[in-house]
């Protein structure tokens, strides 16, 4: 008895030891900062930003070494998503720099997790500029500014008095069609200015010069009642100083990227991602290839079409591309994510051709090109068992007859012969009728032809995916030569181009990466073109087999 409680209790420590190992391991934490570039007169914002179960307090000291902790505070929060419940708890700490510089703020330690270190700049403070009580700052960036390029507009309202009722004017651009592009929400620090401290509102904006030349960015105002040490209150308007700046002409290509599109960002990355391995591709099976152009600095609708080439042997379909933008420290972050359904016509190895796309460096002022290299391609024969003929077997030979049997089957015949001679007599004294017609055998097959055909449509019209594939693996077994297709992209390859695409556009909704809502309305035209006899289009040949031969 004594060995078993102490046997209990050993496991009982055990457990309790990966309980709160695991507890730790679930628990993530990333640290972050509201500015990455700030004065050393100037707060920023520190967060750290815990998912999953913590007791107790992060350990803050290794960032007093360099910065001043004036405020704290904790949030914390339930998140759902993907039916899961997170627990979601946040640190925000107001940190003021001691000095000028370049500062890692070090990784923080929570529950057996450790955050990212995070990267600040601190810039000398600015001496003598806080010509009043309220006043207002604007800045644009970069100093060099192209054609369709991203200027980072940014206003500063600072406020050593208490305001009520307050209103901040939008920039105003003349001179040239601009697009603008408000980036976040405000952010809010102190600041120290002669010795005096302030509350900073910072405010940004994204401005899209669409043509060169000259423009004026107006001057910004703040209409804000203000409230005196007195206790006075009244209305004043604020105004911040007008910028002027030459926009440059858009620099064309080289020779080697002509015709290229011009794009005028900070950074460019293009990736690639498959659904499967793609050194495993199988015949006839298909696998989506997604490729991701991200570009700093630019709006998603600049983003230009990739150029995927063709490949023999190779079919790629592609889908509708997404567009989607982020807005980051630096700006606006753009994303473009093209799919492709590539489906292989047979075995062997294949080549996919390299994807390149030519971009402008604004920060470096020359063209780049960020590129795919070309991947080489082993596929597998087809999982499809090619269908086996039965051969005839001859029947044995004939034994012997004995003598009585042979007289026996004499006799038989003979009677057969005198029974059809009667029936001949009989048939030639009955009054003639006229000919039936002859019953078409292939009658069922054409009706159940028809049949699929229908619910095909209807299935299609009603954009039930399911049901689709279930029909059209059923008609394919009726319509198609050879061995019945097991899947559908084996019936890919044996069909007229227009069908296959709708088939293949089918395949991709139901096995894809990506879930998404399958549109019928490709596969029930395609199946609208394809009459009762099965006869395929012209451009392809007889690929979709007859009812019959």
């Amino acid at each position: 008895m004594v060995k078993l409680s102490m046997l209990m209790l050993l496991l009982g420590v055990v457990c309790a030891g990966w309980t709160l190992g695991a507890a730790a391991q679930d628990v993530s934490l990333r640290a972050s900062v509201d500015r990455s570039t700030v004065r050393e007169n100037e707060s920023f914002t520190y967060v750290l930003r815990a998912q999953g179960q913590v007791r107790g307090q992060p350990d803050f000291q290794p960032l007093a070494a360099d910065f001043r902790v004036l405020q704290s505070s904790r949030n914390t929060s339930i998140q759902m998503a993907g039916g899961q419940t997170t627990t979601v708890t946040e640190w925000l700490l107001q940190l003021m720099p001691m000095g000028p510089g370049d500062f890692t703020l070090p990784s923080i330690e929570l529950a057996g997790a450790f955050s990212n270190s995070v990267d600040v700049e601190v810039q000398p403070a600015l001496a003598g500029d806080a010509p009043a009580d309220i006043f207002l700052e604007v800045e644009a960036s970069p100093a060099r500014v192209y054609a369709q390029a991203e200027i980072i507009y940014t206003i500063r309202l600072f406020r050593g008095v208490s305001t009520g009722r307050s209103s901040l004017s939008a920039p105003t651009v003349t001179g040239g069609e601009v697009i603008v592009e408000r980036l976040g929400d405000d952010r809010e620090y102190q600041v120290v200015r002669d010795g005096r401290s302030f509350m900073a509102l910072e405010r940004r904006y994204a401005i899209y010069p669409q043509t060169a030349g000259p423009i004026t960015i107006g001057p910004v105002t703040l209409d804000a009642v203000v409230i005196t040490a007195s206790g006075f209150r009244g209305m004043q308007v604020f105004s911040s100083e007008m910028l002027e700046l030459d926009v440059a002409s858009p620099v064309a290509p080289p020779p080697q990227w002509s015709g290229a599109a011009w794009l005028p960002a900070r950074n460019l990355t293009l990736t690639e991602r498959w659904s499967a391995d793609p050194d495993a591709l199988t015949a006839g099976v298909p696998q989506t290839r997604t490729l991701i152009l991200e570009a700093e600095g630019v709006q998603a609708s600049q983003l230009p079409e990739l150029s995927v080439l063709p490949v023999d042997g190779i079919r790629q379909y592609p889908d509708q591309p997404e567009l989607t933008s982020e807005i980051t420290q630096s700006g606006l972050q753009a994303r473009r994510t093209e799919r492709y359904a590539v489906i292989a016509q047979a075995d062997g190895e294949r080549t996919l051709a390299g994807v390149e796309m030519p971009w402008f460096d604004v920060d470096d002022g020359e063209w780049k090109v960020a590129s795919l290299p070309p991947r080489q391609l082993q596929v597998l024969p087809s999982l499809e068992q090619p269908g086996t003929v039965a051969v005839a077997t001859p029947p044995p030979p004939p034994e012997p007859a004995s003598s009585g049997q042979l007289w026996q089957a004499v006799s038989a015949g003979l009677l057969v012969v005198w029974l059809a001679t009667l029936g001949l007599w009989w048939q030639s004294r009955r009054p003639s009728r006229p000919k039936q017609r002859n019953v078409d055998p292939s009658a069922p097959r054409r009706s159940a032809n028809r049949r699929l055909l229908r619910q095909l449509r209807a299935a299609s019209e009603a954009n039930d995916a399911n049901r689709a594939h279930a029909l059209l693996l059923e008609w394919g077994e009726l319509r198609l030569g050879g061995e019945p297709p097991s899947s559908l992209g084996a019936m890919v390859q044996r069909m007229p181009e227009e069908l296959a695409a709708a088939v293949a556009d089918l395949e991709r909704a139901l096995y894809g990466p990506d879930e998404e809502a399958w549109d019928g309305r490709s596969l029930a035209a395609a199946l609208a073109g394809i009459d009762s006899l099965g006869r395929a289009s012209a451009e392809r040949g007889e690929l979709l087999l007859p009812l019959y031969r």
